[in-house]
């Protein structure tokens, strides 16, 4: 790695969007470049001051309220376009678990057929 592709992959490294091989070449290019090791540690320091600081921000109470107000107007209009699009929104997984449920009976009962042909005394399907 080179020092220009490692100025380029500080912020996804503190991103965590890095790939494990890229993690293994920033830390490799640190161990032997002192310029580039300097620059990660204080920008290490800068991502956790930030960090620190974005932590301590909290939305105003009178975020919530209105938050809790708009809701509650919803349900009680009896939004019906919004149920429907939630519930148009989950019927493509409505029937996930039994299909997922089909398809680990049909994976068992093929796993014990094929047992069966390997025990001793199992059905002889070789005359077939």
């Amino acid at each position: 790695m080179s020092c220009d592709e490692f100025l380029g992959a500080i912020d996804a490294y503190f991103d965590d969007d890095l790939s494990i091989m890229d993690i293994l070449r920033v830390h490799r290019h640190l161990l032997s470049c002192e310029c580039c090791y300097r620059v990660m540690g204080s920008e290490a320091a800068l991502h956790s001051l930030l960090a620190d600081d974005a932590a301590g921000d909290q939305p105003p109470r009178s975020l919530r309220r209105r938050i809790i107000r708009r809701v509650a107007a919803q349900e009680s209009t009896g939004s019906s376009r919004a149920r429907s699009k939630a519930r148009s929104r989950r019927e493509p997984f409505a029937s996930l678990p039994s299909v997922v449920a089909g398809r680990l009976r049909q994976a068992s009962s093929s796993r014990s057929r094929d047992l069966r042909k390997q025990e001793p005394g199992g059905p002889d399907t070789s005359r077939s």
